[in-house]
């Protein structure tokens, strides 16, 4: 019996995957977990008894080493047992301490280092530079978007969707021109687009409109309604994922944190350094396209377009464990 984990990645995203193979020689059954979680098992009628070295990276076939591997692999491990799935999903959350995962931040972009339509990373050493499009400008603090058409978007994937992931993003809603918007109307802050929509995302919904006191003016005014999501936005409408617990705070940065566990097949929320609610389960979905700020994709066309200011948006792979390693790695 043996059980053999490595991490990896193929060089087409900025990520990895935790690869574990289990061969259980009792059950004569060879099993492959992807990031924790088992992807199936097969039975193996006759076993074999290998001569030759361990290989990384490379196969022996008919005598010549060929199908080398393109990319990155390490923490390369082998043990003379049968590992069960719950230690396998142990080894693949990575983690540095008992409240500290590893994470590997790929993506960094704040808007005070941006200049005329560019805002660069300089940061992650992964250089992705968000690109703005329509109206959208940079007021030294923020990237603004109008909610119409403006947006800022690079060449994704950023992430393996399938992986463990944490985003985070410093944004504020432009509550006048969310009123223009219809009741159920949903913009995207930050994603990643899937081939047919939604990978992934933060979305606010608008749910409706209260009644407040203006201080400015003395007089009543009305200011919109809704509710911060961290998921996917389906075809039909629906959202997967978790939904904040509190009313979205209007005209002013709130500090929004998303956390995908793969292991567990969950989704989180932060609000500043708190997480708000329980974790959601939440199915993957691979992400080919762009990751963009300020609109979202579905039914086969970009919309979902955001009345935003967004300071600034981060990405790490990998999902942070606690709220107190949210609270010291993302910070505010």
């Amino acid at each position: 019996m043996y059980a053999a984990v490595l991490n990896g990645h193929d060089g087409n995203e900025s990520g990895r995957d935790d690869l574990a193979a289990v061969y259980d020689a009792s059950k004569k059954q060879i099993s492959l977990y992807v990031n924790g979680r088992l992807q199936g098992s097969d039975t193996v009628s006759t076993a074999w008894a290998a001569e030759g070295g361990l290989q990384i990276g490379r196969v022996l076939w008919r005598d010549t080493y060929t199908d080398y591997f393109a990319g990155s692999i390490d923490e390369v491990t082998v043990w003379q047992q049968a590992l069960t799935g719950d230690l396998i999903a142990d080894d693949a959350r990575l983690m540095n301490s008992p409240n500290r995962a590893a994470v590997e931040l790929v993506a960094d972009w704040s808007a005070d280092r941006g200049t005329g339509g560019t805002v660069p990373d300089t940061t992650s050493g992964y250089g992705k530079s968000l690109t703005l499009s329509g109206g959208a400008v940079l007021d030294g603090e923020a990237m603004v978007f109008d909610g119409t058409d403006d947006a800022a978007a690079t060449a994704g994937p950023l992430v393996d969707d399938t992986g463990s992931f944490t985003v985070t993003t410093l944004a504020a809603l432009d509550s006048a021109k969310l009123l223009a918007k219809p009741v159920g109307y949903t913009g995207q802050v930050l994603g990643q687009r899937a081939a047919d929509g939604s990978a992934w995302g933060i979305w606010y919904e608008r749910t409706g409109s209260t009644t407040v006191f203006d201080e400015t003016t003395g007089e009543m005014k009305s200011v919109p309604d809704g509710f911060w999501r961290f998921g996917r936005l389906n075809a039909d409408g629906t959202f997967s994922g978790v939904a904040s617990s509190e009313a979205a705070v209007m005209d002013g940065m709130v500090r929004l944190t998303g956390v995908f566990d793969a292991s567990a097949g969950t989704m989180s929320l932060y609000l500043s350094r708190n997480v708000d609610g329980e974790p959601q389960a939440f199915t993957a979905k691979a992400g080919a396209g762009d990751f963009t700020l300020g609109k979202g994709f579905s039914k086969d066309t970009w919309q979902h377009y955001l009345p935003v200011s967004v300071a600034e948006a981060r990405v790490w792979a990998g999902a942070m464990a606690t709220e107190e390693q949210v609270g010291e790695t993302v910070g505010d």
